[in-house]
């Protein structure tokens, strides 16, 4: 039987992140438990490691998408996510950072992250309003 790419494209994140899990392992004699970030995931990668939601923009309207995605995606057995707080692209304001750092301090995964040309996301980055909201 001859297959083609659409027929089995959406296991290719599964099977990535599997390898890379399995990878990781070897290396290190199966001491550590790996963990492995991914965006691309299918049906049993919550074995595997994390995903992240993709690369958000920096607007409210990401605020309600990353609940619903991850919601949806916990619903599905896939628990272990989060999204890019606060939006990978753009440059968020006051408010919405605090609101995004409020909100992905209940993500399952959480991590500030930006595009390198976006200013940095690291709460010490932030005005003393932002910083002083997240700490």
């Amino acid at each position: 039987m001859t297959y083609q790419h659409r027929d089995l494209h959406n296991a290719y994140g599964a099977l990535q992140q599997r390898s890379s899990y399995r990878g990781i392992l070897i290396r290190n004699n199966n001491v550590r438990r790996p963990f492995v970030l991914t965006r691309s995931f299918f049906l049993g990668s919550q074995r595997f490691g994390a995903y992240w939601t993709g690369d958000n923009r920096a607007i409210f309207e990401e605020l309600q998408g990353s609940v619903i995605m991850m919601l949806q995606n916990g619903l599905s057995g896939m628990p272990f996510g989060g999204a890019d707080v606060p939006g990978f692209y753009g440059n968020p304001t006051d408010a919405l950072s605090v609101q995004f750092y409020q909100l992905g301090s209940y993500f399952p995964f959480f991590r500030s992250h930006s595009h390198i040309d976006y200013p940095d996301r690291e709460p010490w980055m932030q005005s003393p309003r932002v910083y002083e909201a997240i700490r």
